[in-house]
């Protein structure tokens, strides 16, 4: 993965990304501030005193320095430390008192450093000026032994420490704050490679190698008066109508799975057409779920008792299943009709293919509302006679995986895919647009819903088409 892809998906995922950064760093802010304070206190010998009477003679440094590491050696041994435990009250442990020391020679002189470690200052100094007396003193006895080279004398005893050394605050906040960075990175890439999600970006202007034919924003589906709902609707009218050669005159719609906003699509469609003035019909063929009855479009309307399963038992005739908008004289509806326990047997019948063609003669448009294409083999049947498809994706929740099947499926059954239609883009703002916003707020306030423009208002009544 190259860094822009990278960075793209850190970008998606801000939001994760920020507060794991927070929570890792709050961890390692809470464990440092968490952990007990520990002194270090040093105490200074000096190596270099050589055995000739009273007189302190000068030793070479070369000679001082292996001396001093030499010495350094023989601090670390266990007969030592288990005689300055004895003039520690109460006495660690030989291990333990090892842990807490630290021997170093400093180079090119004839020092020798000890650092006592202690949960306290007074216990820190206390430890290193007793080991270092302890050592020198049993070298001096050494040495008057003839057993030792030279004297070991305190050059400068240790002092009580007035700061912690450890933790090491400023260390260890840097290094989790890098690390919380790191590990918030890790997370939201994984999170965003794990996430099967559909996203479809502002620049991409196509969905699984199909055109987008328009990025619908998310508006209240029962009743709006949005204008760039309104005017992304327009677009997909106008987008369907250059996307052939030949004008779809019959268009289906469906989605990868339930929820996914295809109902709502296909009614303000149906709605956009009507308003410019085209006869339009809009037909319920999704004969499991209807939910066009359930968006803006029936608002005040009840369904009537006839649909399109009476006309395909051959109970009812095209005039006695049709129902006229009550307000709008330009859109009529057909709904489902009563629930059937075999609704694909009952979509494969000629009498479908014999309504079809008779609504191409009637109607300017037919949009027909199928079925999700992955629920039986419904939405297959029908979109396959018709003159195109609009396939809709809910920038929300429609999966990568789901979205693919269905476009596959749309293949295999030869049903001919117009294009995209991104349903609840959050790239699509409406009322933070100043076009819009300057607009509606010069227009006059009403207290019925708005309709789209060319829509006259009328008493509601109903008309079978003559």
């Amino acid at each position: 993965m190259t860094s822009a892809p990278i960075l793209v998906a850190l970008l998606r995922r801000k939001a994760f990304f920020a507060l794991t950064a927070i929570l890792c760093f709050g961890a390692v802010v809470a464990l440092t501030l968490s952990l007990p304070q520990q002194y270090d206190a040093t105490v200074t010998l000096f190596v270099g005193e050589a055995k000739s009477g009273d007189e302190s003679l000068a030793v070479d440094t070369n000679v001082g320095e292996q001396l001093s590491r030499t010495f350094s050696t023989l601090a670390a041994q266990p007969g030592v430390a288990d005689a300055v435990r004895a003039r520690i009250n109460p006495p660690p442990s030989r291990s333990e008192l090892f842990a807490r020391m630290t021997f170093t020679p400093v180079e090119r002189t004839q020092l020798l450093q000890m650092t006592a470690r202690g949960s306290t200052p007074q216990e820190a100094a206390t430890i290193a000026n007793r080991y270092a007396e302890t050592f020198a003193e049993r070298v001096a006895d050494d040495f008057v032994r003839g057993d030792a080279p030279t004297r070991v004398t305190v050059a400068e005893p240790a002092v009580v420490p007035t700061s912690a050394s450890a933790p090491n605050v400023p260390l260890y906040l840097g290094f989790g704050l890098a690390l919380a960075l790191l590990l918030a990175a890790g997370a939201a890439l994984l999170r965003d490679r794990l996430d099967d999600r559909l996203h479809v970006g502002l620049d991409d202007l196509a969905v699984l190698g199909h055109p987008v034919l328009a990025r619908i924003p998310e508006f209240n589906a029962r009743g709006t008066d949005d204008p760039t709902a309104a005017d992304a609707f327009r677009l997909l009218r106008a987008n369907i109508d250059f996307s052939s050669d030949i004008r779809p005159r019959v268009v289906g719609v469906t989605s990868a799975a339930p929820l996914d906003g295809k109902s709502t699509v296909a009614a303000q469609l149906a709605i956009a057409a009507a308003a410019s003035g085209e006869r339009v019909v809009l037909v319920e063929a999704d004969l499991r779920r209807p939910g066009i009855r359930n968006g803006a479009l029936a608002q005040g309307w009840e369904p009537g008792e006839l649909g399109l399963t009476h006309y395909l038992w051959g109970s009812a005739d095209m005039e006695s299943v049709l129902a006229q908008h009550p307000l709008m004289q330009t859109l009529w509806v057909l709904w489902a009709g009563a629930p059937v326990p075999n609704p694909t047997r009952l979509l494969g019948s000629e009498r479908l293919d014999e309504l079809l063609e008779e609504l191409r003669v009637q109607f300017d448009r037919v949009i027909v509302d199928t079925s999700p294409i992955s629920v039986g083999a419904d939405a297959s049947i029908v979109l396959a006679r018709l003159d195109g498809t609009l396939f809709v994706v809910n920038a929300e929740r429609t999966s990568r995986s789901g979205a693919h099947a269905g476009i596959a499926q749309l293949e295999t059954s030869r049903a001919t895919l117009l294009g995209v239609v991104v349903n609840r883009d959050e790239h699509v703002g409406g009322r933070n647009y100043g076009y819009y916003a300057k607009a509606a707020a010069a227009a006059p306030k009403e207290d019925a819903p708005a309709m789209p423009d060319g829509v006259r208002r009328e008493a509601p009544r109903r008309r079978l088409l003559r």
